[in-house]
């Protein structure tokens, strides 16, 4: 069984990946695209599986391992996070306690990057480090032929009195060997788009990541090298979606989906040869964009292209590793307002360098670009990112365990800028954003045509305000 723990304080989090945080961010929760992706592969393989999403579901502990206790599993796979860490042990605990002849384990980028740390201070048996599919699935045969686990390539595991960590595996080189995800075995329904508050699922068109930003996972999880899906792949698992799920609405999956542009044309040009109809929406670097690649997206069903901006000041920029420049951020933004295209920049504040004034000129920047929607997340120094030794060695970090490693927490304090001081330039960049009478009328207009579209909106925008942006 393949588990998302249930909520530790009674408030849902997204875990995938990179992405760490309460769903109350755009009031949705993300589908966790790799249990239905680890449990596609198993059953391939001729595995009993079943996924629980406890936050999907709505189930507390006592549900949950119900549901496990009447499955009876000889594993169970749990989907971990750094900021639900410390509810996450007590679920396994009580898991442990009820299935004590099952063997648990845990996917995530917390355990791929403190795996003998967790091992030491919770009941699981071992750890999957990194890319969890393929290693899932040799922990899955090796345990039913009760096979020696020293050979299962990225685990480690506990030895009693000690613990053992095996060599990495290598990151899977064509993605096409994978099985679609089992999105059968999700309920598929409770997963909505925000704003549109549309059923919608995550399409996975590559992994890793090739840039070297200091604040950022992707790479401990899915490595540094681009590893692309075919095109063919890719539109096969499309006509999956709206054949078989009956989903019209998609996010493109990828550290970075425009990465490679001629991939981005020939995955539009596949979309218009097979005439599929579908909304979808995708990420991009603001340097890996120009107007024909957009233009390309939007008449193959495109609404919605993301940007991660960071920040408006450039030394912060080139001291993160980003890589951009303003300019770029400037232009990027431009040619997606001119192909009638919905933006969203994600900005980060309190990275390395960050005053007063380079917040300021940060929001300066954002009113520019007037994108369609922005979220102001807070500096998070999680582990095994350069970020972190950095927060860490200048004692930067105010947190005081991990349930504080949360994107809408102020735990960075510097002598220019204190925890007190993020929080209140958090709360008023929201303010004077999402405020302005010019954004009120824009996003009023939006509905003259969908009216039934507008009191979600509203009651996700105020939940918005409340449960993110005042936090």
């Amino acid at each position: 069984m393949i588990v998302n723990p249930p909520s530790p304080n009674h408030e849902k989090y997204v875990r995938e990946g990179r992405c760490e945080q309460r769903a109350s961010s755009f009031q949705y929760l993300m589908v966790p695209i790799s249990l239905p992706s680890i449990a596609g592969l198993l059953r391939e393989n001729g595995i009993e599986v079943k996924v629980l999403d406890s936050m999907a579901e709505d189930l507390d502990s006592k549900k949950a391992i119900r549901a496990i206790k009447k499955f009876q599993p000889n594993l169970i796979i749990i989907n971990l996070a750094t900021v639900t860490y410390y509810g996450d042990r007590i679920f396994i605990a009580k898991v442990k306690k009820n299935q004590p002849k099952t063997h648990l384990t845990a996917i995530g980028i917390h355990v791929t990057s403190l795996p003998l740390k967790t091992l030491k201070d919770t009941a699981l048996d071992s750890i999957i480090r990194g890319e969890p599919e393929m290693t899932s699935l040799e922990l899955a045969l090796s345990l039913r032929d009760k096979k020696s686990l020293k050979k299962v390539k990225g685990l480690s595991f506990k030895s009693n009195p000690s613990f053992i960590s095996n060599v990495d595996r290598p990151f899977i080189e064509n993605l096409d060997l994978l099985p679609f995800p089992a999105r059968d075995l999700i309920k598929n329904r409770r997963y909505k788009m925000p704003v549109y508050n549309r059923p919608y699922t995550l399409v996975i068109t590559s992994r890793g990541c090739p840039n070297n930003c200091s604040f950022c996972t992707a790479s401990l999880y899915y490595g540094s090298k681009i590893r692309m899906r075919s095109v063919k792949n890719v539109l096969d698992e499309v006509e999956e979606i709206l054949k078989v799920y009956k989903i019209k609405d998609i996010t493109f999956w990828a550290d970075s989906f425009t990465f490679d542009r001629n991939y981005v044309f020939r995955l539009c040009e596949g979309i218009k040869k097979r005439k599929l109809k579908f909304r979808w929406m995708a990420n991009s670097r603001v340097d890996r964009i120009n107007p024909k690649m957009l233009k390309a997206m939007k008449e193959t069903g495109c609404q919605v292209v993301s940007y991660g901006v960071e920040s408006g000041v450039q030394k912060i920029l080139n001291r993160v590793g980003k890589n951009i420049t303003l300019a770029q951020i400037r232009q990027a933004f431009k040619w997606t307002r001119a192909a009638k295209l919905e933006s969203a920049a994600y900005i980060i504040f309190g990275l390395p360098g960050e005053t007063k004034q380079t917040i300021k000129k940060t929001m300066k920047l954002v009113k520019e670009i007037n994108p369609d929607y922005v979220q102001f997340y807070s500096a998070i120094p999680y582990p095994g990112t350069r970020f972190h030794d950095e927060a860490a060695k200048k004692g930067w970090i105010t947190a005081k365990s991990w349930a504080d490693y949360e994107q809408g927490k102020n735990i960075i304090s510097t002598p220019q800028l204190s925890v007190e001081d993020l929080a209140k330039f958090r709360k008023k960049a929201y303010l004077q954003f999402y405020l302005r009478p010019t954004y009120i009328l824009h996003s009023m207009k939006k509905f003259v045509k969908n009216p039934k579209d507008f009191w979600p909106f509203l009651k996700q925008g105020i939940s918005f305000f409340k449960d993110w942006a005042e936090k």
